[in-house]
């Protein structure tokens, strides 16, 4: 080939040697002959004869495409090898051969140190030019060099400093179709150079033009449309002018419409705009005007499609917006609630993650009602397999419960010492299967059979009669609201005794912003919001626990003189207030006789009021108790003197008698511990299916 000027010898050692580089180890071979140079093979692509022309431009992309042949890369950049194709391509007389050319160009800016070859060379500024002067047909072939220049690093530095991206953005605002892919790709590309990024902003309408692009339903989708949403999505990402221009009405219903018309979009498409989304609550600004109710409708639609990235995408969306309270209540509005119980029925492990997520961010105590009311937290109780698989599972779970103790209650059979007993928390004597909510309750129909504890301090908006005027000015103005932003309490009488026992207690142990130094207590007559701001608490806790235990028994010690309190008594007793009341729904300050479920209800509603930190307790075979956590005094050190200690590091110590010697603080572990708290292995009491037997290997005595 070299000493031959024989056309049809040339040309056959083109297609052999093109035929050695088709198999990988015939290519190896060829490439480390010392036989083997560029010169020749180079001087063939300017061939007056077509055919070797295009033999040898196939030879040359073959070889450069063996990008992991450093001998092959560094030869081939040491040689005219792009001078040579550039004077190709700017010669009219081989027209015929400049698509095989640029496509060679196109193959080798595929790695960074060519692409840096092909700035250093002075290459680009050729090909913008041709560019410019190029026959129609050529224009795409030559701006998909470029673009394929734009996704190395080296390649966006180069293209930057050409002011190639300029010509991206330029191309995307001309009439020719045929460039609008490539254009949108190098846009979106340029974006990861931030200078760039910058000054296309700047410089240029390039958002606009690109949402006329995306709404523009003439154009396909694959892969102008598409691209141009890539090049949005990445603006946004880091340009925060560029996605104040993507929120403003148009563009922001043209991205809106992806989702809107998803039965003629394809799903990529889907999954760009919500991606898009994500990108836009970076700013605050954009972010906040993505919160209204059509907007987080339409995201919960999105949850409603069968595709499972999409639904991840969707849940990271809804789970930035709720950092905007709004959003969280729009949530609810708009029956998130129940598309968010529905998709955690798939078993999927990443949209399981992303909808935990979500309940994370999102659950209210409206939300956690609903969930209860759905069957959401029982199932979530019952799938023990997702709570070990699904990281969040658990997270997303002890979140709803600490919205709703009285579910917290029902499932694990404890509350903690930072689990509050909020306004409307009830308790069933009698759990069943599942726990339902307040409202299923009240609406049984025929005779009730077992109680249902509830606290209500708050004086009831449909009751006007009451003798306290101390609430009247907490009074809410609409009757569907409660504290706590709780919009499904049921319709109860006024629970006057509760309130007075609260009362009561304030005036003995004085006013909890100065024992607890709790500051910003504002009209938390009823509320507990000042246990969860406690930095420090006194050593008289441990007094006002027992003060406590003792009033808490006093008041459930029965109507007779002889405090008759046994299992019988208390039954009967909460019968006849169940026919008085004609509702299986009992204020905790109607019940007079009381067993030790009944007491500890009462002294944990009470303690969290008054600030005493206390846990309940609730097992099987009818043991339920109180722990407090109470600052140990040393001996050594004077009792009378009061002790302020770090409220943060109080763990329950002590348990509260309110049975045999009311008021009295039983150390735990100890054999009077047990005898409230029951056997080592009882089980807690809550609302599943227990075992019928006894498994653990605990003594049990």
């Amino acid at each position: 080939m070299k000493n031959s000027l024989d056309p049809d010898v040339q040309k056959n050692c083109l297609q052999t040697l093109s035929n050695l580089l088709e198999d990988p180890i015939c290519a190896a071979e060829v490439t480390k002959n010392t036989q083997f140079s560029w010169p020749s093979l180079l001087a063939l692509m300017q061939s007056k004869f077509l055919a070797i022309q295009h033999a040898a431009l196939k030879t040359v992309d073959q070889l450069i495409c063996r990008y992991k042949d450093q001998v092959v890369q560094k030869t081939f950049r040491t040689s005219t090898g792009v001078l040579d194709l550039c004077d190709i391509l700017e010669s009219y007389e081989f027209r015929d051969v400049h698509a095989m050319v640029l496509g060679v160009l196109r193959n080798y800016v595929e790695t960074e140190e060519n692409a840096s070859h092909l700035y250093q060379s002075g290459c680009i500024l050729r090909l913008l030019a041709y560019l410019e002067m190029a026959l129609p047909a050529m224009k795409p072939h030559c701006l998909a060099v470029l673009t394929k220049m734009s996704y190395t690093a080296n390649g966006r530095e180069a293209l930057f400093n050409t002011e190639t991206d300029m010509v991206f953005c330029h191309q995307l605002l001309s009439s020719n179709v045929d460039l609008l892919a490539d254009a949108a790709m190098g846009v979106a590309n340029m974006t990861k150079l931030l200078a760039s990024a910058v000054r296309m902003c700047d410089h240029t309408n390039i958002i606009d033009a690109l949402c006329v692009i995306v709404a523009d339903d003439s154009a396909i989708w694959f892969s102008i449309r598409l691209n141009a949403l890539k090049a949005i999505m990445e603006l946004c990402r880091v340009i925060p002018k560029a996605a104040f221009a993507v929120i403003e009405v148009k563009p922001f219903t043209a991205i809106r419409n992806v989702n809107r018309k998803f039965a003629q979009n394809p799903i990529e498409a889907q999954r760009l705009a919500v991606q898009c989304y994500i990108n836009l609550e970076i700013y605050h600004v954009s972010k906040k005007a993505m919160v209204n109710g059509d907007f987080i409708a339409e995201l919960l639609a999105i949850l409603l499609r069968p595709d499972i990235t999409l639904k991840i995408l969707t849940c990271t969306v809804l789970t930035g917006l709720m950092t905007e309270e709004a959003a969280r209540d729009l949530i609810t509005l708009k029956k998130g609630e129940e598309v968010i119980a529905k998709n955690l029925h798939i078993e999927h492990v990443g949209l399981r993650t992303a909808l935990c997520s979500f309940i994370i961010a999102s659950v209210s105590n409206e939300g956690a009602d609903i969930y209860l009311d759905l069957g959401t937290i029982h199932y979530m109780v019952e799938n023990t397999q997702a709570r070990y698989v699904v990281s969040a599972w658990e997270p997303a779970l002890e979140a709803i419960f600490r919205h709703h103790p009285s579910a917290k209650l029902a499932y694990t059979g404890r509350l903690d010492i930072n689990d509050f007993t909020q306004e409307g928390f009830y308790c069933l004597k009698r759990l069943r299967d599942s726990f339902p909510s307040i409202q299923t309750v009240m609406t049984q129909t025929g005779r009730p059979r077992n109680p249902v504890f509830i606290c209500m301090f708050q004086i009831p908006p449909h009751d006007s009669g009451s003798g306290t005027n101390l609430m009247s000015a907490y009074r809410l103005s609409d009757p569907k609201l409660t504290l706590f932003g709780r919009m499904r309490f049921p319709p109860v009488p006024d629970d006057s005794n509760l309130r007075e026992y609260l009362l009561r207690l304030r005036l003995w142990f004085g006013d909890p912003a100065r024992s607890l130094h709790y500051f910003e207590i504002e009209d938390a007559h009823y509320e507990v919001r000042y246990r969860e701001k406690c930095e420090e608490v006194s050593s008289s806790l441990k007094q006002r626990a027992q003060l406590l235990g003792e009033y808490v028994a006093e008041q459930m010690s029965g109507l007779t003189q002889e405090k008759d309190c046994s299992m019988p008594s208390v039954d009967l007793h909460l019968a006849d207030l169940m026919s008085d009341l004609a509702s299986p729904v009992i204020g905790l300050g109607y019940v007079k006789c009381g067993g030790p479920l009944e007491r500890a209800l009462l002294y944990k509603v009470l303690a969290d009021r008054v600030g005493i930190p206390c846990a309940l307790f609730r097992t099987s075979s009818a043991y339920a108790w109180c722990e407090v956590g109470v600052p140990e005094i040393d001996p050594a050190e004077d009792r009378e003197k009061i002790h302020n200690f770090p409220a943060g590091l109080l763990r329950a110590n002590y348990i509260v008698d309110l049975m045999t010697t009311p008021g009295r603080l039983i150390p735990r572990g100890g054999r009077d511990a047990r005898n409230i708290c029951g056997p080592v292995c009882s089980l807690p009491y809550t609302a599943r299916k227990l075992p019928s037997v006894c498994k653990c290997e605990n003594k049990c005595d």
